[in-house]
């Protein structure tokens, strides 16, 4: 059912929306312009519900938007005197988990020990972390015995543990499981494409595997991506052992919250008790979860591992990452 609106309504509504369609907008101007259409119910004219609303107009998620009008909402509320407010959403969002009271005094500490030099988004959620105890402890590294274990175990299932002659340190798909190196299905890559238009960066390749991702930048283990800068569209199958699948998580969501990253998709195991997906997830925009797990392939076979994916995606284009990966397995926009 819609509703009329009056003609004030009408111009409010014109206004809010030429600062979501502006270009240049701020993330603060966009959630604040959300939020104001939301709170009057501007939206009743053509949709029934916000959340139809901002799909059918915009092709956004509720999730976005409300990411958008909470990070607006908490510069709003450490925006005061002299102190610098957050330099983009990924800051703001983590100190959104804090009452607004504790937001301020979060964000002046970010501050205090940044002394002057540039904040990350980690540097915010250290902090937070502090004030809150979110999260426990890293996972502890794998003993020996364990390393060994789990190397014999998935050595013929696909990616999962670490080669234990080779440095932990290293970035590199052949981490995933013993001496062999397991890419990405191409189909998934072509749904990569179809979402974000292309792939600028692979953080963590080979020249077998970006035969298929095709991606403009990728890095080896030679190279180490971790060490690399990341820029524009990535597409990431990291290592899936720890600390390394931990470390790259980190990275991603650091190089998204600067801006080097505009857009990515990961595929990683859905391992939802760890910090580092809850991390991505959080993050995330969306998520696919696929029916079956995913055939990995290396040159001279395929596999699949014991445990199943994810596919995660960070970037404005929801719409065309459920009708890409819809066919893998179930959708999913997270509420806040």
């Amino acid at each position: 059912m819609t509703l009329d609106l009056t003609v004030t309504e009408s111009t409010q509504l014109a206004e809010l929306e030429a600062v979501v369609q502006r270009g240049l907008a701020t993330f603060v101007d966009v959630g604040n312009a959300l939020a104001g259409i939301r709170d009057a119910r501007l939206y009743r004219a053509s949709h029934g519900t916000f959340e139809e609303y901002l799909l059918s107009r915009w092709g956004m998620a509720r999730r976005t938007a409300y990411r958008m009008i909470e990070a607006a909402q908490v510069v709003g509320n450490v925006s005061h005197g002299t102190q610098i407010p957050p330099a983009n959403e990924r800051q703001a969002r983590e100190l959104a988990r804090l009452d607004p009271e504790e937001q301020s005094a979060a964000w002046g500490k970010v501050l205090d020990r940044a002394q002057g030099s540039l904040v990350t988004a980690r540097d915010v959620q250290d902090v937070v972390d502090e004030m809150t105890e979110d999260y426990g402890e890293e996972d502890p590294p794998l003993t020996e015995e364990d390393q060994r274990a789990w190397t014999l175990q998935y050595m013929q299932t696909g990616p999962s543990a670490p080669e234990e002659d080779e440095p932990r340190t290293v970035a590199h798909v052949s981490h995933n499981s013993g001496d062999n190196e397991w890419y990405t299905p191409a189909e998934y890559i072509e749904a990569a494409r179809a979402v974000m238009g292309g792939i600028d960066c692979d953080p963590a390749s080979t020249e077998a595997a970006n035969a298929v991702v095709k991606a403009t930048t990728f890095y080896t283990a030679e190279q180490n991506g971790l060490q690399q800068e990341w820029r524009g569209r990535v597409w990431m199958n990291p290592p899936y052992a720890q600390p390394l699948v931990g470390e790259f998580a980190d990275k991603l969501l650091s190089e998204l919250a600067s801006g080097n990253v505009t857009e990515a998709l990961v595929l990683v195991n859905n391992a939802t008790e760890t910090r580092f997906f809850q991390a991505l997830l959080g993050a995330c925009s969306m998520v696919c979860l696929p029916q079956g797990r995913v055939k990995f392939w290396a040159t001279d076979k395929e596999s699949a591992p014991l445990q199943g994916q994810a596919v995660l995606y960070f970037g404005p284009h929801e719409r065309a990452f459920v009708g890409a990966f819809g066919r893998f397995g179930e959708v999913l926009s997270h509420e806040l």
